[in-house]
């Protein structure tokens, strides 16, 4: 029987990250309700990474390592790619409209993510075609 943790993992970290977002939830330890919806948006967003990871290495794990990638030569600027949406997501939701519906730190949040893997992916780069790769 094939294990279901990603799914777990997924529908658990969609749940708590919609906390984030919704009034209910009781205040934190220091009578603030903001500081209880970040903790479990963040839980959220780290079981949504947990799930994600092992979907797409077929494993349980935390570091992405260029070993475990199939095609690091094409992938890294896709990976690279991605990080500057979140980077543009990340702009988007600390200087538009939208920054009224959305938590407070999220700017600081969706940028800690943008450039880690938008560093990924350029440290990819170098380590398959650029300067830091191997010669054989």
């Amino acid at each position: 029987m094939q294990s279901k943790r990603k799914e777990v993992l997924l529908a658990t970290g969609l749940i708590f990250f919609s906390f984030a977002f919704l009034d209910f939830l009781p205040p934190g330890p220091w009578d603030d309700v903001s500081f209880t919806k970040g903790v479990f948006g963040l839980t959220g967003l780290c079981l949504l990474y947990l799930s994600w990871f092992e979907f797409t290495f077929a494993e349980f794990g935390v570091v992405p390592t260029i070993k475990k990638w199939k095609q690091p030569q094409t992938t890294w600027a896709k990976v690279a790619g991605i990080g500057f949406i979140i980077l543009a997501l990340s702009w988007l939701s600390g200087n538009t409209p939208m920054r009224e519906h959305l938590p407070e730190p999220s700017g600081i949040i969706l940028m800690l993510i943008g450039l880690l893997v938008t560093y990924t992916g350029f440290y990819a780069f170098l380590i398959t075609r650029g300067p830091l790769r191997e010669e054989e």
